[in-house]
């Protein structure tokens, strides 16, 4: 089994266990409310993306207390370097509110997890000018897939690409 493979079942049993965990925490008992993963699921699932995109690029992830950007790419051909920022959206949120979102970013990802934390909604975003320098961007909400008047107006929304990522990222999946 792949490297790759080997991730992507574990997503998978995460899935079930997130869903398990997810009802308990609607009890208001001793699990707090949230999570830490599905940000690490995203850059995954983008890493996987501009790894099947762009096959010629170096790719690295920025360290942990980056907040700018999370994944550096660097392209041969044509010469150009780039940082991702990646935010995620499970389909648990209610509300679909996407973390703050720093400056220092070239191009923004924002993925959106389905309950069985495989996206349903990616989006790419060039339009780095929609956070000033040294600024936060906060309370911006993450598009409903096939509902183009949803999501935070500041952010300018391209197409959903989640048919481009699929055809791209699914064939890695399964190796």
């Amino acid at each position: 089994m792949s490297e790759i493979s080997e991730i992507y079942r574990a997503i998978a049993a995460y899935a079930t266990a997130y869903g398990r965990l997810q009802g308990l925490q609607r009890r208001k008992g001793p699990i707090p409310p949230g999570d830490q993963k599905t940000g690490c699921i995203g850059e995954f699932y983008a890493y996987l993306y501009l790894q099947a995109k762009y096959p010629e690029a170096i790719l690295s992830y920025g360290q942990h207390s980056e907040k700018g950007w999370d994944i550096t790419v660097v392209s041969p051909e044509p010469e150009r370097t780039w940082r991702v920022q990646v935010k995620t959206v499970s389909e648990y949120a209610r509300t679909r509110s996407i973390s703050p979102i720093h400056c220092g970013w070239d191009e923004l990802f924002v993925i959106l997890l389905g309950k069985d934390l495989t996206p349903k909604g990616f989006w790419r975003i060039a339009d780095n000018a929609i956070v000033a320098k040294g600024e936060v961007l906060k309370g911006c909400k993450c598009r409903r897939p096939g509902v183009r008047s949803s999501g935070s107006k500041i952010i300018a929304w391209d197409d959903d690409l989640i048919e481009e990522f699929r055809r791209l990222v699914l064939p890695q999946l399964s190796g």
